[in-house]
Formats: structure tokens, sequence, C-alpha cells
């Protein structure tokens, strides 16, 4: 049972790591443009659930013209959860 366990833990750590790879690539091509990792971190940030995260993505990818197909917005979501706000589902 317990190599079960370990096996389950590591695929889903294997089948998010390509995602925040491409989040992380896309997000440095396209958001640092505007703004550095600092934003994130903020005391008074706007983002307050996943919901708002993906929301601010998606705003961020239209109004920069990114042309991000969904699954490149849902890759950035998943760095920026994994890398700085932690949300759970």
């Amino acid at each position: 049972m317990k190599k079960i366990l370990m096996l389950l833990a590591l695929f889903t750590i294997s089948a998010n790591a390509p995602a925040n790879e491409e989040g992380k690539e896309l997000h440095d091509e396209t958001c640092t443009r505007c703004h550095g990792g600092e934003i994130y971190t903020r005391f008074e940030s706007r983002i307050e659930s996943h919901v708002d995260l993906r929301r601010q993505v998606s705003f961020c990818s239209s109004n920069l013209s990114a042309g991000w197909f969904p699954e490149e917005e849902e890759a950035v979501v998943d760095f920026l959860n994994t890398t700085y706000y932690k949300f759970k589902d």
C-alpha cells in the first residue's frame, strides 16, 4: 500500500511539473514586461482566491494580446499558484 501511495505521489508531482515549467516560461516571457515577482507578495493583493488568480491571468493575457490558449493560461495560473499563492483548488 505504501508503494502505491508513493507512486501516486510521484506521478502527481511529475504530471504538474511540465505545466509549471511551461507556465514559468510563459510568465517570464510575457508577465515580466509589466512587473516583477514583488507584485505577487505585496501586502494589499487583489488576488484572494484561485478564482481571482484565474481571472487576473485571463485579464492580463487579453490586455497584453498574449494570444495564449486556455491551456497556457492554466499553466501560468498553476505556476503562480505553486510559486506564490498556494491556494487550494
